[in-house]
This record gives structure tokens, C-alpha cells and sequence, in this order.
């Protein structure tokens, strides 16, 4: 990444931040405060997650597909491996749906439509809390 540096003006790239005299400045991402995104199945059946986040250094994007067990949780990662995040104040948008045998269930709603292996997805507005360590966390329920 190359980046420009002038006397004690240094630019960061892709508009991060910089520095002026000693003095940093946040982009509109990073001033807007993200969060990881962490998901909890606690239903009793595997399910799979689509989710249209909203990060900061773009407008909502999906990503997907995300597979958990009964009871797992992790963050949610890019296809690099970086942890996603999601804005502040902003709704995370999700569509799930079971993915064993029996009788399928689906997690959507009215939120945006988002299009994935051939199939159209109609998202909800995920419940999320802040969790003791800073991150959003949502939970899949089935009760």
C-alpha cells in the first residue's frame, strides 16, 4: 500500500485517516464507531445466514453463506478472513433458514432483498444487543 508523506502532514490511503501536525483525523467510517459482528444458533437445528451489513467503508453489502450448529457462535468474516463489521445505529439485516431434514424454518422479513446461488432472499431487521466485550450480537432463536 503506498501511501504519501509530506514534512508532518502524512496521508493515510483510501481516505482511513490522517495526520496533521501531530494531530489525527478519522474518516466518516471510522467516526461512525463499528462493531464486530458476532452470531449465537441457539436453536436446536443447524441453520445457515445471509446477512446485508452495513460497514462503513461502503453502503450495505451481503455476505453469506454462514453455517452454524445447535448452540455455535462465531464472528461473522469476510472470504479474506477479516471480521466484518457493522455501523453503529444501523439495522443488520439478516435471512436464515434451517438446513436439516425436518420441516424447514426461515429467518426473513421486509427488509432489503438480497440475490445469492441462483435464489432471491428477503432479509429482516435482526434484534442486536452490545455485548459485554463491545460487539453486536444476534441471536438465531426457533422457540
Amino acid at each position: 500500500m503506498a501511501c504519501l508523506k509530506f514534512a508532518r502532514i502524512s496521508l493515510a490511503c483510501a481516505g482511513v485517516a490522517f495526520t496533521l501536525g501531530g494531530l489525527t483525523f478519522a474518516s466518516d467510517a471510522e467516526a461512525q464507531g463499528r462493531r464486530l459482528i458476532y452470531v449465537k444458533n441457539v436453536c436446536s437445528r443447524p441453520v445457515r445466514m445471509i446477512i446485508d451489513h452495513t460497514d462503513g467503508a461502503r453502503g450495505p453489502h451481503q455476505q453469506g453463506w454462514y453455517y452454524f450448529n445447535p448452540g455455535e457462535g462465531s464472528y461473522l468474516r469476510s472470504a479474506a478472513g477479516d471480521k466484518l463489521t457493522q455501523v453503529e445505529e444501523t439495522p443488520l439485516y439478516a435471512y436464515a433458514e434451517t438446513t436439516d431434514e425436518a420441516k424447514r424454518l426461515h429467518w426473513q422479513g421486509d427488509g432489503p432483498e438480497v440475490k445469492l446461488d441462483g435464489g432471491i432472499y428477503r432479509t429482516m431487521a435482526m434484534s442486536t444487543k452490545v455485548d459485554s466485550d463491545g460487539d453486536l450480537l444476534t441471536r438465531l432463536t426457533c422457540d
